[in-house]
């Protein structure tokens, strides 16, 4: 469900009033799911380097985190398309 709304005066975006405390509580599981997805961005390169000092390269551990790794990557591309990205480094 989207809650805002384009206005067909202006182009800009709007949150209809009866709507404003659903759309704030939505945009805050937003906010919190950006920072757990920054946390574990963060967090990635140590525990490959963990497992690569520990010769540990082939382990499935080892490549499910490089693909996470690339897939969070595709992740901040995308959100880089909708100007979040800048928002998540703040």
């Amino acid at each position: 469900m989207r809650f805002t709304k384009k206005s067909e005066h202006n182009g800009k975006y709007f949150i209809e009033e009866d709507k404003i405390e659903e759309a704030t509580q939505k945009l805050a599981d937003f906010e919190n799911m950006c920072e757990e997805f920054i946390k574990d961005m963060d967090n990635l390169p140590a525990r490959l380097e963990k497992l690569r000092t520990e010769k540990k390269e082939k382990t499935v551990a080892y490549k499910e985190l490089v693909a996470q790794k690339l897939i969070n990557t595709n992740i901040l591309i995308f959100f880089r398309r909708y100007g979040i990205y800048d928002y998540l480094n703040n």
